[in-house]
């Protein structure tokens, strides 16, 4: 899996060639805590993990899960992080493929009312629940 700094190398590559003062100033954190970023003497707060998420057009929980799996010292909290993170990865292909599959299948695409596909700029995965008899989505009873 991907470290935090993984991210923040990845997004500083995506700003393009400007020097690393700039991209520094661009993600909000200053050029010694980048650098302590990228030598992983220190993991990135969240909000550089959601500056950076926002320069590569992702959920900033995905880097934030990232950071938060590195910096815990709990071997049970570590692997709360680790599990998430692979959610999100699940979610992500599914959103992928939803995707795929409307620009395969226009006609599926119109029948729910996207006439211009390439008016898609994001695709969410949206989980519902119903609950039955007074019960939440867990199936425990709520209270009244």
């Amino acid at each position: 899996m991907k470290r935090s700094s993984d991210y923040l190398r990845d997004a500083l590559e995506a700003m393009g060639d400007i020097s690393q003062n700039q991209k520094a100033k661009k993600l909000g954190i200053s050029s010694g805590g980048m650098s302590m970023y990228l030598s992983g003497e220190r993991i990135m707060d969240n909000y550089a993990c959601m500056m950076v998420a926002q320069v590569l057009g992702l959920e900033g929980i995905e880097v934030i899960a990232a950071a938060q799996m590195e910096r815990e010292k709990s071997e049970e909290r570590r692997a709360f992080w680790e599990e998430l993170r692979k959610k999100l990865g699940v979610l992500g292909l599914a959103g992928w493929v939803a995707g795929a599959a409307l620009l395969a299948h226009p006609e599926a695409a119109k029948a729910i009312g996207i006439n211009d596909l390439s008016k898609i700029d994001n695709l969410y995965y949206v989980k519902s629940c119903q609950s039955n008899y007074g019960q939440d989505c867990s199936g425990k009873f709520l209270r009244d």
